[in-house]
């Protein structure tokens, strides 16, 4: 039986009011990857409900496809909000009920920011300023520092999918600074397809998002090169190594 995905069939464990990613995903994805989706409970986007909703994991893993070969846990402040360790926890989890490589969204955002060379960054979040911080905190820990942050104060998955450009775009304004190498824009679902070029040429510096982090990584973990894609970036424009 030969299935979509010669080169990549990826579980996408996304929160259940995470409207953004799929549609992101599947518009920009090339003909040898193939995303499916698994939906987690997220009650809350608050420190309790990101705990809460690790604890629906394995419940969440029974629906995962059988036959992927990569599976990532796509929830920015649900990988950040206990560190590095617990993040390593999930994934270990992952891996030994599907047998099957997996990543992170701030897994994938490390290795992105660490790529383009940025160590001092800007960032832009739909979170509270507690999630801010711990978020701070986490990418401390690899060398990332935050020298400037906005936040919107939200905690609902589904209003952080509704911010529309506008906002986006005054969000990243409040967190830029001339101290900044760059900019990351966290969480899934905030929409950045083809925003990303238009703020990096506005701001003069590489922009970075949750979801052109975590697609860049997919794609290099899948071992897909040659592929030039706009709208999201100078990480994702010119192939990649």
């Amino acid at each position: 039986m030969v299935l979509y995905g010669v080169k990549g069939r990826v579980a996408l464990i996304i929160p259940h009011e995470d409207y953004t990613t799929e549609y992101e995903f599947n518009r920009l994805a090339p003909k040898d990857v193939a995303f499916y989706t698994v939906r987690i409970l997220l009650k809350s986007v608050s420190r309790e409900g990101l705990v809460e909703m690790s604890r629906e994991l394995d419940s969440a893993l029974d629906r995962a496809p059988a036959r992927v070969n990569l599976a990532v846990y796509h929830c920015t402040s649900g990988t950040f909000i206990l560190g590095p360790k617990w993040e390593e926890d999930i994934l270990r989890r992952i891996e030994d009920r599907l047998n099957v490589a997996s990543t992170s969204t701030m897994r994938s955002v490390v290795e992105a920011l660490k790529h383009l060379g940025l160590s001092k960054i800007s960032l832009a979040t739909p979170y509270t300023k507690e999630l801010n911080d711990y978020e701070s905190s986490y990418l401390l820990q690899f060398g990332i520092r935050v020298v400037k942050d906005s936040y919107l104060s939200l905690t609902s998955s589904e209003a952080m999918c509704s911010v529309e450009r506008d906002e986006l775009k005054q969000l990243v304004e409040r967190a830029d600074t001339s101290e900044s190498q760059g900019i990351f824009i966290s969480c899934t679902g905030l929409k950045t397809m083809g925003l990303i070029d238009e703020f990096e040429e506005t701001f003069r510096k590489p922009v970075v998002s949750s979801n052109s982090a975590t697609f860049w990584n997919v794609l290099r973990l899948c071992g897909i090169g040659g592929v030039n894609i706009r709208g999201y970036g100078k990480l994702l424009m010119g192939g990649f190594r």
